[in-house]
């Protein structure tokens, strides 16, 4: 997200607030549509690191409710007590993953055939 603000031409926002555009209106309306991409991407690889530190966070971090404890961890500990409930989170987060990447991929095949066909 840093990099693609860096690369974001200043010259935009200063058109919009030449323009009469206030802050606010400058942000939600130029700066934020331009850092989209970025703002999805790092969304996804925090996701998927996310659900990658079960064993760093369970060795170092601890267990504790509301402070270090994450979905894996969850799923782990719902597991011996109740699984059913650990077959739902594996589930939704199996779900959550699944929904992010056919987005990701209709947005890049999309990207893909328009520029084909351009």
């Amino acid at each position: 997200v840093e990099s693609a603000l860096r690369q974001l031409d200043p010259r935009f926002e200063d058109a919009a607030r030449t323009l009469g555009a206030s802050r606010w209106y400058t942000f939600r309306r130029v700066t934020l549509p331009a850092i989209r991409p970025a703002l999805i991407a790092g969304a996804v690889l925090a996701w998927a690191r996310a659900l990658g530190e079960f064993g760093a966070t369970i060795t170092f971090a601890g267990n504790f409710p509301r402070t270090t404890q994450t979905l894996p961890l969850v799923t782990y500990l719902k597991l011996e007590s109740n699984p059913p409930e650990a077959i739902i989170t594996s589930l939704a987060m199996m779900a959550v993953s699944f929904l992010v990447l056919v987005a990701l991929r209709e947005r890049w095949l999309g990207g893909i055939t328009a520029s084909a066909s351009a």
